[in-house]
């Protein structure tokens, strides 16, 4: 109790419903009659969908501070998710705060029931006896719907009362809805019957779909046909023809609420059941005159004054809604919103909002901060439009002053999905009138903290890419722009420059081996404990990189260069000690080698990172020519294994295939796919381990022999699957088919053979006797193609291009890595592909691994791209490049953009 009045939080959901927003508004003038003032906890959605939206909205019931609060009333049925009720019952009853429910009853609590059932029944009979019909069907609402099976129970009772026997036929299920009420009418008059001479709705908006319905159909009401509806809204009095229904008394509802608020707050006090009454209202639809004469002229220009209001209420917060699309700052979103709500209205704010945008804050634990910041309507006259603040515990700015005043406080919910801003306040006495207001700004007021938060959360994005873009995902360290903004910083303070500094290099010179032969994670993995083993060898105040895809930089600075030597020694001997461990017990087939650099910078020092790291390079490149490059591969500790594994693989056929995308430079789309040799897991070798054992054994014939046959033969069981795609198969040099195998597989394959083209590797010369036999099988008889494989490493490009006559050229992954950073590399592969456009062949840059080689590529006009950018290598073929990059190929090609 405040000021000797009694508060009374009413919550419910959709306030702007006709009926709901009338009793309020009778609620509210017997309120302030009976020495109580009403807080409307309020949200515009019914939580029929449970999602985050729902958990926003839901927010505003625990903004009851009941300390404040004397009782609470509950629209029980204005809630579609009863949970939301509940929670908000129970709240209240743990606080030890009486609560009256309006249409829904509960242990504990004081309830107001409809109690319409002798009214709709009475109704129902007044058309069987007065009317003298016996022929009636039934619409009912949702099918086990509790209202709709209790209107359902009316109309049975109607029957029984008439001596008419109640037959299931009678009733079907309109949902409360047109769309279903429609095609029941549909139903019921098809094939030219009759419909039946009466039928009763569950609701009046069913009723309204029953006439136009009839009338489409031919059918007059109620002259062929009586309808009849219920819950008596406004448009009732003035449908055509005016609606026979039953009405609910929100008068007498209004009064039994204060009756039940009065009588709970007694002493001893123990929980009743009251029931509202209903009319029933007998009208034009069912053939009885007029009940309410009231004047059209007068009700149209009611109407009109409110549809006018209405109008330009919208057109003035759609205004503002456009300025809100535009909200990049506080100032924006302030003045917005101060604006767009209405006069005797304001947003409470959370005092945390700007806090809880800021990249990496935590989501606030609860829903509202205690400390609000209100900001006001420019058209509140006490507050010249300048923000305050406020204790959540009030619940309403000036709480003193709205306790004397004689309005209501109305409360909806800001929030953006589940996220809580704040809430929007409006004390009014116009609840009628303002309803469909509250609702606009409410909706604005949304959109405008909606558009705030995106924009914050994007600009969170930007910081966080900017900062990926300084940074390795793989392993957490500075990349190579991390380092350079590092050393610039470093490098300003001119204390620095007396000092030593040390830069060394990590390099992986078996990192790509890895990647292609073991995939990604073990590559990943790699990477990983060489960076850990950094961080653990070298001093903590150093400075750590990733400065390559397989390259490390470790950069320490001494005040002393007496240590350089202890430092640097002590530092490599740990991180070798740990990479030689790893090896040692980690049960890959392969060793994680690494190669070291070191190069030392007196005091004084000028110049750029990239230089010193050059310098550190060089010293790398040195160590790795005097100490070797060692293997990247662990010795089979059993030969005879190997053997045995090979013999079963090629005995058993266990090898398996992988196929890489190839595809359309201009369009992103499948040209075709490259066939790639993998080995069952039971054998447990890798591709280059197969071939070293088949060159040991002599068997590299078979090898030749196995990849052309089972990959033609996958190819035609899976025909469909490749989508009539070309197939790329890596030929063996020196070892290709011989005439008969040659002329079998042409053969059985008869004409997929044109979807195949064989690589011929550029590094390894073929014999003309090989060429020819290619060359015969690529003829017009199969149409198969010919491409060079690794074009660019050779030392004879162009006799070879003379030689071969291919129909591809795959350039070399080491002229396209980093290719737009190597004008070298750019002119070698711009030459090329002039040469192939004059002599008609297809270019394809191979091992595209970034978007910036693959922009290069295209741009210098390449045909074809294969690479892991576009599409990695999988068990089964792909039917489609992702599209986010296929709209990039399409968006770097310069005949697209001029197009667009």
């Amino acid at each position: 109790m405040l000021q000797n009045k009694k508060v009374i939080a009413v919550c419910m959901a959709k306030l702007h419903d006709a009926g709901r927003s009338e009793y309020i508004q009778k609620l509210h003038y017997l309120a302030q009659e009976n020495n109580c003032k009403l807080l409307i906890f309020n949200s515009f959605i019914d939580f029929y969908n449970q999602d985050a939206l729902d958990q926003g909205a839901a927010s505003v019931y625990s903004l009851m501070n009941f300390d404040l609060i004397d009782g609470v009333v509950v629209l029980y049925d204005s809630f579609v998710n009863h949970a939301v009720a509940d929670r908000i019952i129970a709240n209240a009853r743990a606080h030890h705060k009486p609560v009256i429910l309006i249409n829904g009853q509960m242990d504990g609590c004081w309830s107001i029931m409809p109690d319409y059932s002798d009214t709709y029944t009475a109704l129902m009979e007044h058309v069987i006896t007065a009317h003298g019909i016996r022929d009636t069907f039934f619409i009912a609402g949702p099918r086990g719907n509790d209202e709709s099976d209790m209107r359902i129970a009316c109309y049975q009772k109607a029957l029984e009362h008439q001596g008419i026997p109640f037959e299931e036929s009678r009733v079907d299920y309109g949902d409360f809805w047109d769309s279903p009420t429609r095609r029941i009418v549909q139903r019921l008059v098809a094939d030219g019957q009759r419909p039946p001479r009466a039928i009763f709705c569950a609701n009046d908006y069913m009723a309204f779909t029953v006439v136009n319905e009839l009338a489409h159909q031919g059918y007059s009401v109620p002259g062929d046909v009586v309808v009849t509806g219920f819950d008596g809204v406004p448009a009732s009095e003035h449908f055509q023809p005016q609606l026979t229904t039953c009405r609910e008394d929100n008068e007498y509802l209004a009064q039994l609420t204060i009756q039940l608020v009065e009588e709970a707050m007694l002493p001893g006090a123990v929980p009743s059941l009251k029931n509202n009454t209903y009319t029933a209202l007998f009208s034009e639809s069912c053939g009885c005159k007029k009940t309410n004469y009231k004047q059209y002229r007068e009700s149209a220009t009611n109407l009109f004054n409110t549809i006018d209001s209405m109008q330009i209420h919208e057109d003035y917060v759609f205004a503002w809604i456009d300025r809100m699309l535009e909200i990049v700052d506080m100032n924006a979103l302030y003045a917005t919103i101060q604006n767009s709500i209405l006069g005797n209205s304001c947003v409470c704010m959370n005092s945390d909002f700007v806090a809880s945008m800021m990249e990496g804050a935590a989501e606030p634990a609860a829903a509202f901060s205690n400390e609000l910041i209100v900001i006001p309507s420019v058209y509140s006259p006490d507050t010249n439009g300048i923000a305050s603040k406020m204790s959540l515990c009030d619940m309403v700015p000036d709480l003193d002053k709205w306790i004397r005043d004689d309005t209501t406080g109305i409360i909806n919910a800001v929030y953006v999905g589940a996220k809580v801003c704040g809430y929007f306040v409006m004390n009014t006495d116009d609840i009628l009138g303002n309803t469909h207001k509250i609702k606009r700004v409410t909706k604005a007021v949304n959109i405008a903290f909606t558009v705030a938060v995106n924009y914050f959360r994007q600009q969170n994005m930007n910081l966080r890419i900017q900062r990926a873009a300084y940074v390795s995902a793989v392993t957490g360290m500075p990349n190579m722009k991390g380092a350079v903004q590092w050393f610039e910083t470093f490098s300003e303070q001119e204390e620095n420059h007396r000092m030593s500094l040390t830069f060394s290099v990590y390099g992986l010179p078996k990192y790509r081996y890895i990647l292609e032969n073991y995939g990604v994670d073990a590559a990943e993995e790699a990477l990983r404990v060489v960076a850990e083993a950094l961080k653990t060898a070298n001093p903590k105040d150093c400075h750590l990189a990733q400065i390559a895809e397989d390259a490390f930089a470790v950069i320490n600075y001494y005040a002393d260069g007496n240590q350089i030597g202890e430092v640097i020694n002590k530092a490599t001997s740990v991180f070798f000690s740990m990479i030689e461990s790893y090896n040692s017990r980690s049960e890959k087939e392969y060793f994680v080698e690494v190669n070291c650099g070191c190069t030392v910078v007196n005091p004084g020092w000028t110049g750029a990172l990239e230089s010193f790291i050059k310098f550190a390079y060089g010293e790398m490149y040195m160590n790795q020519i005097k100490h070797g490059a060692g293997n990247a591969v662990k010795a089979q500790s059993a030969p005879q294994k190997q053997y045995t594994a090979f013999s079963l693989l090629l005995e058993k056929n266990l090898f398996h295939y992988h196929f890489q995308p190839i595809v359309h430079a201009k369009t992103g789309d499948i040209y075709a796919y490259e066939a790639l040799m993998r080995t069952d897991q039971l054998i447990g070798m890798n591709p280059l381990e197969v071939l070293d054992a088949a060159r040991q054994y002599n068997r590299l014939y078979d090898i030749e022999k196995a990849t052309l046959f089972n990959i033609m033969d996958r190819y035609a069981r899976e025909l469909e699957q490749f989508g009539g795609h070309k197939v790329f198969i890596n030929t063996i040099p020196g070892h290709f088919l011989s005439d008969e195998d040659r002329h079998l597989l042409a053969d059985r394959y008869g004409g997929l053979m044109s979807k195949v083209v064989f690589e011929l590797t550029e590094q390894d010369t073929v014999s003309d006797a090989e060429l020819s036999a290619i060359k015969e099988l690529c003829g017009e008889s199969s149409g198969s193609s010919i491409a060079i494989d690794d074009y660019g490493t050779g030392h004879s490009n162009i006799v070879n291009l003379m030689r071969y006559a291919p129909q591809v050229i795959k350039i070399d992954r080491y002229l396209i890595e980093e290719i737009h950073k190597n004008p070298n590399k750019q002119m070698f592969v711009r030459s090329t592909i002039e040469f192939a456009r004059l002599n008609q062949i297809m270019v394809l840059a191979e091992g595209v691994e970034t978007s910036e080689e693959m922009r290069m590529a295209i741009d210098l006009g390449v045909d074809l791209i294969q690479g892991y950018y576009t599409g990695r290598p999988a068990p089964d073929p792909i039917g489609a490049i992702k599209e986010e990059i296929r709209q990039e190929i399409i968006a770097a090609n310069p005949l697209n953009n001029h197009r667009a």
